[in-house]
């Protein structure tokens, strides 16, 4: 599979000059995840920076089993979190779990640093990832602090349906409580009030948003 790996690296960096592109080739490794499976657990020391080529990983941080989403990594997007800890070596205060069969890339923490200086077109990716990942960051801080659990509720939705190009959100109410910080009884009976004035369609195995 490594030659489709490859094509994915130049798909997620066409920018990438071609030295680079050979030293990645060189220094990375593939690894592949089916869904459902931790790429980092909470607590962990990482010698890497992870780089999603195909599928998604939900980055969440947990205090005393309560979880908290924090944003969605998709493929071409590394993990800027774990970008933080490339210089300063402490446990990760997040985890990394895959919404579905995933392929990532890891590259050493040894080799970023190098390129970080050496290639401005890796550093600008870098950073791009930092200043989109910092803004979803700063979006669910705003919805926990502004917005009630059924305005959260939507609008994570609504998100979904983006992410996914599809209305039908696969998710159970308890993995969509999970993510929000709250119940899944808070989620069924919220559910339950936006069937009915219209917002969704709740069947057996799945959500159907509405008018979207």
């Amino acid at each position: 599979m490594i030659p489709t790996n490859q094509s994915y690296i130049k798909q997620c960096f066409p920018i990438l000059e071609e030295r680079l592109y050979q030293e990645i080739i060189e220094s990375c490794s593939y690894h592949e995840f089916p869904s459902s499976s931790y790429v980092v657990k909470q607590g962990a020391y990482l010698d890497f920076l992870p780089v999603v080529l195909k599928g998604q990983i939900k980055m969440y941080a947990e205090e005393e089993d309560v979880q908290f989403l924090l944003y969605y990594i998709n493929s071409g997007e590394s993990c800027i979190l774990s970008f933080n800890h490339l210089f300063d070596p402490k446990p990760v205060q997040f985890s990394a779990i895959t919404e579905e069969d995933t392929v990532v890339m890891t590259l050493p923490v040894i080799k970023v640093k190098e390129w970080f200086v050496k290639y401005p077109t890796f550093a600008r990716i870098l950073i791009n990832d930092f200043q989109r990942n910092f803004e979803d960051l700063l979006q669910t801080t705003k919805e926990i602090v502004c917005f009630n659990i059924e305005d959260r509720l939507v609008k994570y939705l609504e998100n979904k349906v983006k992410r996914d190009n599809s209305n039908m959100i696969h998710l159970s109410h308890k993995k969509i409580a999970q993510d929000l910080g709250t119940s899944r009884e808070v989620i069924s009976r919220i559910t339950k009030k936006l069937e009915k004035t219209g917002v969704l369609a709740q069947h057996k195995r799945y959500i159907e948003l509405l008018d979207c």
